[in-house]
């Protein structure tokens, strides 16, 4: 492995810009091409005709961020449901993050409690934090601010914006800037620049990446912040300066702190990066490097010149403890300030209740769903989960004459997933035989965000793989582009440039699935009209099994 001459130049910067700009206008204006099986000479256009426009059903043309529209089916009192379009879990978060709001707007911190007789109307019991949610009402707010004031629309700003495409509008922007925080972690975590161009590609066309930030639902916010917790991890590990070491460190606390308050798996990241930092104060006292001779990743030896070599450790401890326990500890408090502000909760005493009923909930669940899977099975892509789809009233294809469909489920890029199996397994061996300090901070970082959902009984979906995916997409691209080092110029990069190359031809193959494009049925399931470059459903082991016993190897 070689050092290059600098971290961060105008390469790198032109790295970031180019792939943020691909990564936002994908995930902004997709789905493309939607009509192209149906008017051929069309052109480009983001637009699906004849999709559901409304509860009822109703055919029209949505575009963009804001499609799909889920059509409602009646219950047995005839009420819809879902009642605005929601799709899968958007039945819950974009619901909560509204009634926060106007929570906030129309209830007092004198009302009874949540359940008494004159509570909030808006109260509600959820048992994820609050936070993530309110980025949620952000995006609604701010594009119902955006009708009013270039639309003409009136009403309530979060009325206004309480829709498809204002709850979708704040995971897109995270999604967005997850691929430029992916390139800076990865070129903080080893200084080689193709390491972090692989890395951000990958995340760019990987499909859970990319289905996550086009949905109204909480798991991209915390994935966002965990980037910048490591990425800030690692600025605080290389700081030079004291005052750098020392606001690295808030710093770090401060982004942990947003994590948590929005999902708690940002907990295994503060425990991992808790481990490294003692680890790093133990293995000081031990005069150690880590990393090839002559080139450390990390050198923590007392005679190194090191931050932390030079700081009286009390002072080292006092700064740690406010920057990683008391800081987001009153995030965490003050992110549940809507609940205080309409009267659900009155005290701390009932915010310590309802973090009992959270976790009571989670850990005593008994529930079934059909596209539940179990966490070994997560990276094997054995059950994606159908988060929209639409049988009818989209259209005819031209070329076989068969009726369009239009599917939407969080399946992963295959190539990435199935190809990083191999390089999370590898990277013990870097640990032991190189003292690899990035692949110790892979592993580590896959283990805690991955194992944890292991012992867990309740229903589980293969989205919980998020945090896991992370470390999946960096261990891929670090063995990649290790491997390729060992080849001569050009080889070894144009290795690499096949690799994502094969990654971007994959996302182009299942872009309808992500993205819900209107294709024939025969593209989905393998049958007389499929085309010549197959189906779109590969592992089809699907059987008539009720929810309680979980399909595997099965994406229909």
């Amino acid at each position: 492995m070689t050092q290059p001459r600098g971290y961060f130049d105008r390469w790198d910067l032109v790295a970031v810009v180019s792939l943020t700009v691909v990564a936002g206008v994908l995930r902004f204006f997709s789905p493309i091409l939607p009509d192209f099986l149906v008017h051929p000479g069309s052109g480009l256009t983001n637009c699906v005709s004849s999709t559901p426009i409304n509860p009822q059903g109703d055919p029209g043309t949505i575009c963009g961020l804001a499609y799909p529209f889920n059509r409602g089916y009646p219950d047995t009192n005839g009420v819809l449901s879902p009642p605005n379009g929601q799709v899968f879990d958007e039945v819950y978060f974009p619901v909560d993050a509204h009634d926060d709001v106007k929570g906030m707007e129309l209830c007092r911190p004198s009302m009874p409690l949540y359940g008494e007789v004159g509570a909030c109307s808006f109260d509600y019991f959820d048992p994820e934090p609050p936070l993530a949610k309110e980025f949620i009402a952000a995006g609604e707010w701010g594009y119902g601010w955006w009708r009013a004031h270039f639309q003409g629309a009136s009403g309530d700003y979060i009325d206004l914006g309480f829709n498809t495409f204002g709850w979708r509008v704040a995971a897109a922007l995270f999604g967005t800037l997850c691929i430029p925080m992916m390139y800076l972690l990865a070129r903080r975590l080893w200084p080689n620049r193709l390491f972090a161009i692989a890395a951000a590609t990958l995340a760019c066309f990987d499909g859970m990446f990319f289905i996550q930030s086009r949905i109204g639902m909480i798991d991209i916010f915390p994935i966002f912040f965990i980037l910048c917790a490591y990425f800030l991890f690692l600025v605080h590990v290389h700081s030079k300066s004291f005052n750098g070491s020392m606001i690295s460190l808030l710093a770090l606390g401060l982004v942990l702190g947003i994590g948590i308050a929005g999902k708690w798996i940002v907990l295994a990241a503060w425990a991992s990066i808790v481990f490294f930092l003692v680890l790093r104060i133990v293995l000081r006292s031990l005069n150690f490097e880590f990393g090839p001779p002559g080139w450390p990743f990390v050198s923590w030896r007392r005679d190194s010149g090191s931050t932390i070599s030079n700081v009286f450790w009390p002072t080292y401890l006092a700064v740690a403890v406010i920057a990683l326990v008391i800081i987001p500890l009153g995030i965490y408090v003050v992110s549940w300030y809507p609940f205080f502000a309409r009267g659900q909760f009155h005290n701390l005493s009932d915010l310590i209740n309802y973090q009992v009923e959270a976790y009571r909930y989670h850990k005593n669940l008994v529930a079934t769903h059909p596209y539940g899977s179990p966490a070994w099975s997560w990276p094997l892509l054995s059950r994606p989960v159908l988060y929209y789809a639409e049988y009818s009233n989209l259209g005819t294809d031209v070329f076989t004459g068969q009726p369009l469909i239009a599917r939407m489920s969080n399946l992963g890029n295959p190539w990435i997933w199935w190809t990083s199996l191999p390089c999370v397994a590898s990277l013990p061996y870097f640990i032991i035989r190189h003292r690899s300090f990035p692949a110790a901070v892979i592993l580590l970082g896959f283990i805690t965000q991955y194992a944890p959902w292991w012992p867990i009984t309740r229903v589980l979906f293969m989205y919980h793989m998020f945090g896991g995916l992370i470390f999946m997409v960096l261990a891929l691209a670090f063995v990649l582009v290790y491997l390729a080092e060992k080849l001569p110029r050009p080889r070894n990069r144009l290795v690499v440039a096949g690799h994502l190359a094969m990654a971007v031809l994959f996302f182009g193959y299942f872009y309808p699935v992500w993205t819900g494009v209107p294709i024939s049925e025969s593209a989905y399931f393998e049958s007389s009209g499929t085309p010549p470059w197959g189906p779109k459903i590969w592992l089809a082991n699907c059987k008539n099994l009720p929810p309680s016993q979980p399909q595997l190897f099965c994406w229909n």
